[in-house]
């Protein structure tokens, strides 16, 4: 019987014990799960912070782009882009992101032209995401952070444009109509032109020149003009046609024929409006290209004043020569041309600069009256084409914003110096 219970109990010690088993499985499938749920609380959290960062990029670039063609006013370019930021209220503010942080700032990038004194934007934002599952192992939110530039004139848009120029006699006078021998308006004129072309791509870019007074001729370009040069049908009024010609080595060419002739314009004479916003659009309707956008730049310092004598005497560009320059931009317009205008020292003092009137320099007031300001306002496109420098001063920030918004802005890389 000894024998015989020592085999039971060998016997029973064979069987397997499930119990110690089945507990081991329940501790594995507990580990599991915890394992699980966490993979899936950081896919989701994760998910979720990746998806916040996306809408935080979005913002960024928005607010970056929409800056960008402000420049290169540091101050409107701050303004506007906080307006596409995530501040409470902006247009692109984050529905489902909380306690963002954001800072704006300009700078210089000197890959671009155009830095008067800005050319580029920078769009920061951070936010903590907060989780869900991961809260359970100690992680209550994932920081996020984007950033976003964008550089003014430096777009990819081809555009060929027209300036048109005023250098008539006021062009070397004060404020009040006294002579001034430095010609300090002409320079800034000759500076801002100069801003605009060293703010755009010649490998895009189009640019030619018309001026007014129109010269002699052809060969007498950097001659001080008078205003019986308006009278002649063969005075040369498109001094340089289309030209990608104005820069090298990614700076103004000096030796180029548009940069030489802006360099050596002299001013004279008296103004007309309208036969140079013509000469421009007839120039982009023979060389400019199709399919892509067009544009006349004008510039003036005062009111028109004058027309060509080979018109009727009643003729509106004899007798409302300011209003028949705003007849001339909208013939422009209709054949799709952006106009801008840009007003310089339009409430000078002395001389009658301001006047528009027939005949100069005896000749009646237009009617119905208007002044060169409200002449230049209609001249433009819009109101965003429309820019007025009150007093004397550089026109630099003027051109270059001007070439920004007609090059159009985009994203750089954030690394570029």
């Amino acid at each position: 019987m000894a024998v015989e219970t020592g085999r039971i109990a060998e016997h029973q010690d064979s069987y397997p014990r499930t119990g110690d088993e089945r507990g081991q499985a329940v501790v594995l499938a507990v580990i599991a799960m915890v394992a699980m749920i966490g993979m899936i609380g950081l896919v989701i959290d994760l998910g979720y912070a990746y998806y916040s960062q996306r809408q935080l990029q979005g913002s960024a670039d928005a607010a970056a782009l929409a800056g960008a063609s402000q420049l290169p006013d540091p101050n409107a370019a701050t303004t506007l882009a906080q307006q596409y930021g995530t501040s409470p209220g902006a247009q692109n503010a984050p529905a489902h992101v909380q306690g963002v942080s954001e800072s704006i700032s300009t700078k210089c990038v000197t890959t671009f032209a155009g830095c008067a004194p800005s050319n580029a934007i920078v769009v920061s934002e951070s936010a903590s995401v907060p989780t869900y599952f991961l809260k359970v192992f100690g992680v209550n939110s994932i920081p996020v952070h984007v950033t976003a530039t964008a550089c003014g004139p430096c777009g990819d848009r081809p555009a060929d444009i027209m300036l048109v120029f005023d250098r008539t006699g006021s062009m070397c006078e004060d404020f009040n109509g006294n002579n001034d021998p430095s010609c300090s308006k002409l320079n800034n004129a000759r500076q801002g032109m100069e801003t605009f072309l060293g703010s755009l791509d010649p490998t895009l870019d189009r640019v030619g020149l018309v001026e007014l007074p129109p010269a002699a001729s052809t060969s007498a370009v950097c001659s001080t003009p008078s205003s019986s040069n308006y009278n002649s049908q063969s005075s040369a009024w498109l001094l340089v046609p289309l030209t990608s010609q104005y820069q090298s080595g990614g700076k103004i060419d000096h030796n180029s024929t548009i940069v030489h002739d802006i360099d050596c314009t002299q001013a004279g004479g008296s103004t007309a409006y309208a036969d140079a916003i013509d000469k421009a659009q007839a120039e982009l309707n023979k060389d400019g290209r199709a399919n892509t956008n067009h544009y006349i730049v004008f510039f003036t310092d005062g009111a028109a004043n004058t027309g060509p004598s080979y018109y009727p005497v009643n003729s509106p560009y004899r007798q409302t020569p300011c209003h028949q320059g705003i007849t001339s931009a909208n013939s422009a317009k209709g054949q799709g041309t952006t106009v801008y205008a840009i007003g310089y020292t339009l409430g000078a003092q002395g001389g009658g600069a301001n006047r528009c009137q027939a005949q100069s320099p005896s000749g009646p007031d237009e009617s119905p009256a208007i002044t060169a300001y409200a002449a230049l306002q209609q001249i433009a496109s819009s109101g965003s084409t429309f820019y007025n420098q009150p007093s004397p001063g550089s026109l630099a920030a003027i051109f270059a914003q001007v070439a920004s918004q007609i090059t159009g802005p985009r994203l750089i890389p954030d690394s570029l110096p």
